[in-house]
């Protein structure tokens, strides 16, 4: 258990420029997780391939710390959460399911968030996408093929890095396109900043209490053994809970969210009053495994429907959830949504923006 500290998200921007054709698949969380594990594993860890985490290892190296999190006694089992998600490229992950073509030349960006005490591994990130870029990313390619190979990833240049603040939307070039000296980033989302925009949603609500989710990844969440295959608030809420518990507990040694049953009832009595959303089948190849897993869940839009009493309980979970994710594969870049309000724009600014 970790000294007691404030829980804090931070969230890193990294905006890049294809250098080659570069092919991103319709969903490319889990392209994006994998490149970044192995230009981390490559560069800045000791260990060779096939060579176990120790316990003793991961201790010593920041870099299995943050990728490879196992805890002995933890109350999930060995397994932790890791204390990072991905937000993937929007122009990749498009709700029609097609892949995205880059020409040389291009720009998309992808996120990265990292919770509590793994804020001291930034370094190792922004150090870890030129190396991506330099490696590829992506489906690969005959045009890019050389050096008697078939085919090869898109290459792409790093052009600018920011720093985001998911809650108030406010944004500082933390690497500004052109230079060299990188910032250490200072605006991360916090409980305050989560109250406040509570308060603030709450307050400009009409009477209905309607609350609009899209959600832009696979959201995969299990109840008791099986897969939800429609976006219920209740089992999300729970999933919410129990993944926060643990990112605030591993990471921030703060005890359990109160109010947990009583905040998971509310999410069951929520109507769930629109729902757009659609299911999608997705794989996702694990080195670890050596073999495909499924990371398939719901994307879309559905609109939930409660009392102002009830929101004000419910979105400072919500407005949490949209930094952690929710449910599986979340490191993968699974889960992520954000909250729109009816009418309004995004309660909870994008950081693709």
């Amino acid at each position: 258990m970790h000294k007691e500290q404030p829980f804090q998200a931070h969230h890193i921007r990294f905006e890049v420029e294809a250098v080659t054709p570069l092919l991103l698949p319709a969903h490319p969380g889990p392209s994006i997780r994998g490149a970044l594990f192995t230009a981390l594993r490559r560069h800045f860890c000791a260990l060779g391939p096939g060579e176990r985490v120790t316990a003793e290892h991961k201790a010593q190296c920041p870099v299995c710390w943050l990728m490879s999190t196992e805890q002995a006694d933890g109350e999930r089992g060995r397994d932790v959460p890791r204390p990072y998600t991905i937000e993937p490229p929007v122009e990749g992950g498009a709700p029609d399911g097609k892949a995205t073509w880059f020409e040389p030349g291009q720009r998309f960006s992808f996120g990265l968030t990292l919770f509590a005490q793994a804020m001291n591994l930034f370094p190792y990130a922004v150090l870890a996408v030129p190396m991506i870029g330099q490696g590829g990313l992506g489906v690969p390619l005959r045009e890019n093929a050389e050096d008697g190979a078939d085919k090869a990833r898109g290459q792409f240049r790093l052009c600018r890095v920011c720093a985001v603040n998911p809650v108030t939307g406010e944004m500082t070039p933390v690497l500004a396109e052109g230079e060299k000296r990188v910032h250490v980033p200072e605006l991360p989302a916090t409980e305050e900043d989560v109250a406040a925009l509570t308060r603030a949603v709450v307050e400009r609500m009409d009477g209905r209490g309607r609350v609009r989710v899209r959600f832009h990844t696979p959201t995969r969440i299990i109840e008791a053994g099986r897969l939800v295959k429609r976006p219920w608030l209740g089992p999300l809420a729970r999933r919410l809970v129990e993944r926060l518990d643990a990112l605030r507990g591993a990471f921030a040694g703060l005890p359990p969210l109160p109010g947990r049953e009583p905040i998971c009832a509310l999410a069951d009595q929520a109507r769930l009053v629109e729902d757009q959303t659609r299911w999608t089948e997705v794989r996702s190849r694990s080195g670890r495994l050596g073999r495909s897993t499924w990371v398939s869940g719901y994307v879309g839009e559905a609109v939930y429907e409660a009392s102002r009493e009830a929101w004000q309980a419910l979105l400072p979970l919500l407005l949490w959830g949209q930094a952690v994710h929710a449910g599986k594969n979340a490191t993968k870049g699974n889960g992520w949504y954000r909250i729109v309000l009816s009418g309004e724009e995004e309660a909870w600014p994008s950081s693709s923006s």
